[in-house]
C-alpha cells in the first residue's frame, strides 16, 4: 500500500480571516483607478521598449542584408562601394553611388520593409542612409586614389613619349625642354595641390628618368660630349653613383669609338672596290698603326695610351678574323645556293633524257645558254646516246665503278654530276656525265642527279641519312654478287648490284619519309629492314652459266686476223 505523506502545520488558530499582505496603501482621498495609474504607465513603457527593440531588430536585419547583392535586385553596399572606389572620376563616382543607393533603398523597402511599422520605416530609412553615407566617404577616398593612379599612369606615359622624342635631338639639347614638360604636367594635376612634398619627389623621379634616358642615348652616339656634360654638371639630378657609372661607360665608349674608326677599312673589305684578297695587308698595316697617310686616323691612333694601343691591336686582329669568317660564310652561302640551283636544273634535264634518243639539243642550248661547262657535257652525252642507238650499242653500267662514285658522294667529294674527279687507277679526271659509256648509263646518271639534288637541299641532313645507306651497300654487296661472279659473268654481276642498289635506295627513302630512323632500315634484326628479300636479288647460278656459255660462243665467232694485217686494220675491218 502506498504511504500517504503527512505534514505538520506551524500556523496557529486565529479569529482573523485569510488575507494577502501588501505594501500598497491607498489614501482614503484617492480612487482605485487613480491609485493604479503608475502601474499602467510602467507597463506601457515596457511595452514600448519591447516594440522598439523588435522594430530595431527587424531594421538591423534589413540593413545587414543591404550589404549583400541581390539575385533579382540591385547591388548591395559592398559592391556599390567597391565599384565607386574603382572609378577614377570622383564626381561621376559620387553620382553613380547615390543613384545605386536610392535604387537599393527602394528595393529593400518594398521587399523586406513592408512589415515594418511607421516608426520602424523611419528607423530603417535613417540607419540605411547613415550606413550609405559612411561607406560613400571611404569609397570616394578610394576613387580619388584611383584617379591619382590613372593620372600618374598618364603622366608617366606622356613623359616617356616626350623623352623618346626629345632624346633624338643632338647634343642632349632636349633635356631642358623635358624639364619644362615635366613641370607643366605635374602642375596640371590637382591631386598635388595639397601635397607639395609628394609633387617634389615625383618631379625628381621624372627628371632622373629623363636625364638617364638622354645620357644613355648620348653614350651610344656622342660619348665624348656626354663626358664633358657630366663634368659640367648637366646631369646632377642623378645619383652620384649613376653619374660615376655613366662617366666610366663614356670612357669605354670613347675608346671603342676610336677603335671602330681606326678599323673601318677592315669592315669595308669585300665591299665596293676593296677586294677580299686585300684583307691580310690591310689588317697588318692597321695593327702596326699605319693608315696610308690619313692624318685624321693617325692623330686618333696617336691619342691612344700605350695600354690602349695594346688593346687596339687585339681588337683589330679579332675584327679581321670576324671579317674573314664573314667572307667565307658569304662565299659558302652563295656556293650552296648555286649548287642547289645547278643540281635542280641537272635533275630536271635528266628526267627528260631518254636512254635511246637523249634530249632535244635545242632545249639544251636554251637551258645552258649561260653556262658552257654543263652545255658541253650534256651535249656530248646527247651525242653518245644517239650514236649508241644508231650503232645498236648498249651502255654498260659498272657496279664497282658506281660503288666508288657513291662513296665519293657520301663523303661530300662530288657535289654536281658535272664535277670532275678521278677514281683508283685513273690519271685524267672526268665527271659522272662524261663517264657515260665508260661505266655509267642513263639510269646511273639519273640516279646520281637525284641524290645529289637532295645533298644540295640540306647537306647536313643528307650526310646524316646517306652515309648509313652507303655503309649498308658495302655490307650487303657480297651477299648479292661475289667477286667470283664478276670474273665469270660481268654482265650479271653489274646488273644484280645496280638493281639492288636502286631498289634499296627507293625503300630507304620511303622509310625516311615515314619518320623511321636510318638504323631501323639497315638493321637486319629490325622489322623495318629494307633488304628482307635480298635472296631474290642474288645471282642465279643458272643465269651465270648461261651467260658464260653465250660469251664463249661469241668469242668462237670472232673473225681471225689476216696474215700481215696490223692490229689497227684488224679492228677497223672487224669493228672490234
Amino acid at each position: 500500500m502506498p504511504k500517504i505523506p503527512t505534514f505538520e502545520s506551524k500556523s496557529t488558530i486565529t479569529s482573523q480571516g485569510p488575507s494577502v499582505t501588501s505594501n500598497l496603501q491607498i489614501p482614503l482621498s484617492q480612487t482605485v483607478g487613480a491609485a493604479l495609474q503608475p502601474v499602467s504607465d510602467f507597463v506601457k513603457q515596457e511595452y514600448i521598449k519591447e516594440r522598439k527593440l523588435e522594430e530595431n531588430n527587424k531594421v538591423d536585419k534589413i540593413i545587414a542584408d543591404s550589404y549583400k547583392d541581390n539575385e533579382s535586385g540591385p547591388n548591395g553596399f559592398l559592391t556599390l562601394s567597391s565599384e565607386t572606389g574603382k572609378n577614377g572620376n570622383p564626381s561621376d563616382a559620387s553620382s553613380i553611388y547615390d543613384q545605386g543607393v536610392d535604387k537599393l533603398y527602394n528595393f529593400m523597402s518594398s521587399s523586406q520593409g513592408q512589415n515594418l511599422s511607421r516608426f520602424g520605416k523611419q528607423i530603417f530609412k535613417s540607419k540605411f542612409y547613415a550606413s550609405a553615407s559612411q561607406l560613400k566617404s571611404n569609397a570616394l577616398l578610394e576613387s580619388r586614389k584611383t584617379q591619382f593612379k590613372e593620372s600618374s599612369d598618364i603622366d608617366s606615359d606622356y613623359i616617356s613619349q616626350k623623352t623618346i622624342a626629345l632624346s633624338a635631338l643632338p647634343g642632349g639639347s632636349g633635356l631642358d625642354q623635358l624639364y619644362i614638360e615635366i613641370d607643366e604636367r605635374l602642375d596640371s594635376n590637382p591631386y598635388y595641390n595639397d601635397q607639395p612634398q609628394l609633387k617634389k619627389e615625383v618631379k625628381l623621379r621624372y627628371q632622373q628618368f629623363s636625364a638617364a634616358s638622354i645620357a644613355n642615348k648620348m653614350l651610344l652616339n656622342e660619348p665624348a660630349l656626354l663626358k664633358k656634360q657630366l663634368q659640367d654638371g648637366k646631369y646632377n639630378v642623378l645619383e652620384s653613383k649613376d653619374i660615376i657609372d655613366l662617366s666610366q661607360k663614356a670612357d669605354v665608349a670613347i675608346k671603342d669609338q676610336k677603335f671602330q674608326t681606326l678599323t673601318n677599312t677592315i669592315s669595308l673589305v669585300g665591299v665596293g672596290d676593296i677586294a677580299p684578297s686585300a684583307l691580310k695587308d690591310i689588317t697588318k698595316q692597321t695593327i702596326n698603326g699605319n693608315f696610308a697617310g690619313d692624318e685624321n686616323l693617325q692623330n686618333i691612333y696617336n691619342s691612344l695610351s700605350n695600354t690602349e694601343k695594346r688593346e687596339f691591336r687585339s681588337f683589330a686582329a679579332k675584327k679581321a678574323r670576324e671579317k674573314r669568317n664573314e667572307l667565307l660564310f658569304e662565299i659558302q652561302a652563295q656556293d650552296a645556293v648555286q649548287k642547289l640551283d645547278d643540281n635542280t636544273l641537272y635533275n630536271d634535264v635528266m628526267e627528260e633524257v631518254k636512254p635511246d634518243s637523249g634530249i632535244s639539243q635545242t632545249k639544251l642550248n636554251e637551258i645552258f645558254s649561260q653556262n658552257s661547262i654543263p652545255l658541253e657535257q650534256f651535249t656530248d652525252l646527247n651525242t653518245k646516246i644517239q650514236d649508241n642507238n644508231t650503232n645498236k650499242i648498249v651502255a654498260m653500267s659498272d657496279a664497282d665503278l658506281n660503288r666508288n662514285i657513291v662513296g665519293l658522294i657520301a663523303t661530300d667529294k662530288i657535289n654536281r654530276v658535272t664535277d670532275k674527279f678521278t677514281l683508283p687507277g685513273e690519271t685524267e679526271p672526268s665527271s659522272i656525265v662524261e663517264r657515260f659509256n665508260k661505266g655509267t648509263d642513263v639510269e646511273d646518271i639519273r640516279f646520281y642527279s637525284n641524290i645529289i639534288k637532295e645533298q644540295s637541299t640540306n647537306p647536313k641532313l643528307f650526310e646524316k641519312q646517306f652515309s648509313p645507306f652507303y655503309s649498308f651497300l658495302e655490307q650487303t654487296r657480297n651477299l648479292i654478287a661475289s667477286d667470283s661472279v664478276r670474273l665469270i659473268d660481268t654482265v650479271t654481276y653489274n646488273k644484280s648490284l645496280n638493281v639492288f642498289k636502286r631498289d634499296m635506295y627507293d625503300r630507304y627513302q620511303e622509310g625516311i619519309a615515314k619518320g623511321l630512323k636510318p638504323i631501323e632500315l639497315i638493321d637486319p634484326t629490325n622489322k623495318n629492314y629494307i633488304a628482307k628479300d635480298y635472296l631474290s636479288y642474288t645471282v642465279d647460278k643458272n643465269e651465270v652459266f648461261k651467260s658464260m656459255m653465250e660469251n664463249v660462243k661469241k668469242e668462237s665467232n670472232v673473225p681471225k686476223k689476216l696474215p700481215g694485217e696490223s692490229f689497227k686494220d684488224y679492228k677497223k675491218r672487224t669493228n672490234q
